[in-house]
């Protein structure tokens, strides 16, 4: 229940994903065709092409890493720390891998950095996430969506850094156990477990959040 609701929050659509078997090689797409073109081209000190290949997935690491991290956050920062990184891991991408899987790991890192110092730094889990409303939505239905966001992300606050980010991964980003494993460097069967138990503490912390602010309270209808 609570997942389908971590899915029914993440506003934008989930990035590509699904790698099957670790180790097969499907059939590149287009887009992972042209990405691994510019990779080369930045391997070989092209350094105009690392341009193109940040306005070709910007928006794509932008909103992974507002699921990995909260909405509340400033994510420039961030991402600007991730394409650093990536310009520094990107000449050992030697393609065992989809690119974007590879630059779902760089995210990880970022993400895992950053919670774990958010972790010291306890805010207020209600603090309102940054407004987006969409074009000709119902004002009850936008405050009982922004309610439904605040309560999920109090909850993702729960989890430890590494179960969130399995978490994230796989309810809102739509990715396998097997690629998450390839993004994280762990194995499937360590995803498979952190995913497990991320489910039953972010099913706990709903359920006790809900409890304790139930909707319709001092931010929703009077």
């Amino acid at each position: 229940m609570f997942s389908r609701g971590a899915r029914t929050w993440a506003s934008a659509s989930p990035p590509e994903s699904g790698v099957g078997v670790v180790g097969a090689r499907a059939p590149a797409s287009s887009d992972e065709a042209h990405l691994r073109l510019l990779v080369h081209r930045i391997q070989e000190g092209d350094l105009a092409a690392f341009e193109q290949l940040y306005e070709a997935t910007k928006q794509d690491v932008a909103r992974t890493l507002r699921h990995l991290v909260g909405n509340r956050v400033e994510v420039d920062d961030l991402l600007q720390e991730t394409y650093l990184r990536l310009l520094t891991a990107v000449k050992g991408f030697r393609g065992e891998s989809r690119f974007r899987t590879f630059l779902y790991r760089v995210c990880a890192n970022v993400a895992l950095s950053h919670l774990r110092w958010k972790r010291r730094r306890p805010e207020d889990p209600f603090a309102d996430p940054p407004e987006v409303v969409a074009t000709g939505e119902d004002p009850e239905r936008a405050a009982e969506r922004r309610q439904a966001a605040r309560l999920v992300e109090a909850a993702l606050e729960k989890l430890k850094p590494k179960k969130r980010i399995v978490f994230v991964y796989h309810e809102l980003c739509g990715m396998s156990p097997d690629e998450i494993a390839l993004a994280v460097g762990s194995s499937a069967n360590t995803v498979r477990s952190r995913l497990h138990h991320a489910r039953l503490e972010f099913t706990e912390a709903m359920q006790r959040l809900v409890v304790a602010r139930p909707v319709g309270g001092s931010h929703g209808r009077p």
